[in-house]
């Protein structure tokens, strides 16, 4: 993996536990919060830019992650903003942004050892 890829990586990373930490910070009714929803969405959109930054072969490099949902769901955000679903949302916070940001920790630790 390179510097580039590993940057991309680490800000993807630093977005999603972001999102998390916003939500978390919000309480139980975070998503009844337009702020905090427009914080979270804001980050999860910089998570599917910092994919869509890291290469093709980097990104097959963990296979545990779906990067066309990935970077599809940051479109979804920029160009559906008022049709997205806080139900969905709730779900990538609690559910699938833990899991991407486990998968990626483990690509940039196991890069490391290589490099």
């Amino acid at each position: 993996m390179d510097e580039r890829d590993r940057h991309w990586l680490e800000a993807l990373i630093e977005h999603a536990q972001a999102a998390i930490d916003y939500a978390r910070a919000g309480g139980r009714s975070w998503a009844q919060d337009r702020r905090t929803v427009d914080a979270v969405l804001m980050r999860i959109s910089q998570v599917g830019e910092a994919a869509s930054r890291t290469s093709p072969e980097t990104l097959a490099e963990i296979p545990d992650v779906d990067w066309k949902s990935v970077k599809g769901f940051r479109a979804r955000i920029v160009h559906d903003y008022r049709q997205l679903d806080l139900l969905v949302i709730r779900g990538v916070v609690s559910r699938q942004l833990p899991k991407l940001i486990s998968a990626t920790r483990k690509a940039l630790a196991s890069g490391q050892r290589e490099g």
